[in-house]
Formats: structure tokens, sequence, C-alpha cells
């Protein structure tokens, strides 16, 4: 990496990774539906530790993958980009939910932004530029 930001593949990034999420939520929906539908709160939702499981491997899949994308579609070195558009795509979603707080940016967004500069390292691998 040249030490400037590719903002342009941190754009596509957030967009990549959101869309990503909204499929893993449709995936989470398609196998424990009833359970989610049953939850009227957030408060209310009890979930197994394999649930959980569940849920958190297919969360990190969603950065993971969206960072393996922008990694391996990218020109030049773009490893930093996915993490820092996992970051803002976990931003988008606590604004949008209504539960922004800095220290839940912080903790939600520490394994997003790992899993996506995992991604983008192992799409520039692929590429051939790491």
């Amino acid at each position: 990496m040249s030490g400037r930001l590719d903002w342009k593949w941190i754009a596509i990034g957030v967009v990549i990774m959101i869309g990503l999420n909204i499929a893993a939520g449709i995936i989470a929906m398609l196998v424990m539906g009833a359970q989610l539908e049953s939850a009227a709160a957030a408060e209310q939702l009890s979930l197994s530790g394999g649930q959980m499981l569940f849920l958190a491997v297919l969360n990190f899949l969603a950065f993971l993958i969206g960072g393996f994308i922008v990694g391996l579609q990218s020109s030049g070195k773009t490893i930093i980009e996915p993490g820092l558009s996992a970051a803002i795509a976990v931003l988008f979603a606590l604004l949008i939910s209504g539960n922004f707080s800095v220290f839940g940016l912080v903790a939600g967004g520490v394994v997003p932004f790992a899993a996506g500069v995992l991604g983008g390292w192992l799409g520039e691998r692929r590429q051939g530029n790491a």
C-alpha cells in the first residue's frame, strides 16, 4: 500500500458488506426464523450457545467475504480498506438501529474490522499482490 487510503474501495466495501450482512440476516431468518419471529424484542430473545456461535460465524463470514471481494477486485494493495469498510458498515448499522455509542462502535467494530482486513489480505494473496 502506498500510504494513501483508497476511499473508492472503502465506499465499495461498505456497500458490499452491508449487502452481505443483509444476506446473512436472511440466512439467519431461514435457519432460525420461528425463534427469531417469536421474540417481540431483542431482550426476549434467548439463544443457545450453538445458535449464538452460528450467528457470530455468519456475521464474521459476511465481513471476511466482503474483505476478500474488495482485496481481490481492487488494484494495488488494498488490505486496510476492507477493515475500514467493515467498521463503517457497523457504524451505519448502529446509527440506523438507534443504538450508536462510541463503546458500541469499538466493541462491535473490532471483530468486523479484523475480519475485513483478513479477507482483504486473502483477496490480495489470491490476486497475487500480497
